[in-house]
């Protein structure tokens, strides 16, 4: 049985929410079907990773984080706790940061 992609498209819109989101990441992590799918991939993991890091520092300011693309794996107080957890999770290549203060804006100089 074949079916078309209309068929597909309304299958996935009567999908709740949670597995809508399921099938979006499996997109996104299965990436382009051209040659730089696999540099594509990265790129797009390591962006969402920046993007989540911007949106979410201030809750976890002075702790080390492991994120698969947009997805908190572990926090904690040293990078090799982090690390590990993330891979324990199954994640190749985890993004591990420590999330600093948040600086209030570049500072300019001048005169007041």
């Amino acid at each position: 049985m074949s079916l078309s992609l209309d068929q597909i498209i309304k299958s996935i819109q009567e999908l709740p929410a949670p597995e809508q989101e399921r099938l979006r990441r499996w997109l996104d992590d299965k990436g382009p079907s051209n040659g730089d799918a696999e540099n594509s991939t990265a790129a797009n993991r390591s962006a969402k990773s920046l993007r989540w890091l911007r949106e979410n520092a201030e809750k976890y300011s002075g702790q080390w984080i492991a994120l698969d693309g947009d997805r908190l794996i572990a926090s904690g107080s040293t990078a090799e706790e982090v690390y590990s957890k993330a891979k324990a999770e199954g994640v190749e290549i985890p993004f591990v940061e420590l999330v600093s203060q948040q600086e209030s804006g570049p500072f300019t100089g001048g005169w007041l």
